[in-house]
């Protein structure tokens, strides 16, 4: 798998090769130093299942990861986020318009690379996943510095934020490897359920991540008002009300963030939001377990089970 993912690498630094110096800049520090590479990883994994051919499933994957990056670079303008993989993110060098401009021209190399490699119809289900990340993007920022106990409405976030990518990945994978239908479909399941999971554990993580290895503060989401499960399951429990002061709307923009943190987790609100990550990983290991036998299923359950145990 290392192979295949460092041969993504270089098709996404010759994809993303431009002539405008802040874009080459920008872009070759921040795929210098690559992320966990877990989609592109995902779709090359799942066409295993079927018969791939690198020529057309490497350029996939890259074009999964430039949709990625172009997500994570707008998120952090408009959480204004100082770090990303450990170095300062891309608005703090170049301005918030400029990583702007950035990350669309990211957008335009993806569809440029699935329009070349992929069919019609996975190409349109690429614009579909930007759309909802677009869509579930704007209903996260409307409900910025909202306390909320709603489990559905962060649920429907989530999908929209990570599951959806988790799942395209798979499912283009297994398809342009022309893997059978009831497997395809399966695949596609579990990249939901990873993806669930996955981002549960992310949003712990804010919590009691370790900062060295998070390469981003922790606490980041709730400087930035962002309400997620661990907070959500607190508050459930919160009979005195301590934590539900300090999150009201009208306090939290300057409630102590570290009073927060420590409340949410002494309410059960972390051990809360890891059973939730569980029941999630346990589906996707349900799925899996009915898998053509091979290493392709061999490796999709440890990496199911890896990313539930994760500590960055």
């Amino acid at each position: 798998m290392d192979t295949a993912l460092g041969a993504v690498s270089e098709y996404i630094k010759k994809a993303t090769a431009s002539s405008n110096p802040i874009i080459q800049e920008a872009l070759s520090d921040l795929f210098t130093y690559p992320g966990k590479m877990l989609r592109p990883g995902m779709l090359i994994l799942s066409s295993q299942f079927g018969t791939p051919d690198p020529k057309r499933i490497y350029p996939l994957a890259a074009a999964i990861e430039m949709l990625h990056t172009a997500t994570l670079i707008h998120d952090d303008v408009i959480d204004d986020s100082p770090l990303r993989r450990g170095l300062p993110a891309i608005h703090t060098k170049f301005g918030k318009k400029d990583a702007v401009l950035i990350g669309d021209f990211l957008l335009s190399r993806c569809f440029l690379v699935a329009a070349e490699y992929t069919t019609p119809q996975n190409a349109i289900n690429l614009g579909k996943a930007i759309s909802v990340i677009c869509a579930m993007e704007l209903d996260q920022d409307a409900d910025r510095w909202k306390p909320s106990l709603s489990v559905r409405n962060y649920v429907k976030k989530i999908i929209g934020k990570t599951a959806l990518l988790f799942s395209l990945a798979c499912h283009v994978g297994a398809a342009e490897a022309k893997t059978p239908e009831q497997v395809t479909e399966r695949l596609r399941r579990i990249g939901y359920n990873i993806g669930m999971a996955f981002q549960i554990i992310d949003d712990i993580l804010d919590y009691t991540g370790n900062e060295s290895e998070l390469k981003k503060p922790v606490g980041n989401d709730l400087r930035s008002g962002l309400v997620t499960l661990p907070l959500i399951c607190a508050l459930r429990h919160d009979t005195e009300g301590t934590l539900t002061r300090l999150v009201q709307t009208e306090n939290f923009p300057k409630s102590d963030i570290t009073a927060i943190l420590y409340l949410t987790q002494q309410l059960g609100g972390v051990a809360d939001a890891r059973d939730f990550a569980q029941m999630y990983t346990d589906r996707a290991l349900r799925e899996i377990g009915q898998l053509p036998k091979g290493k392709a299923k061999e490796n999709m359950e440890q990496l199911a089970k890896k990313l539930l145990i994760r500590t960055y």
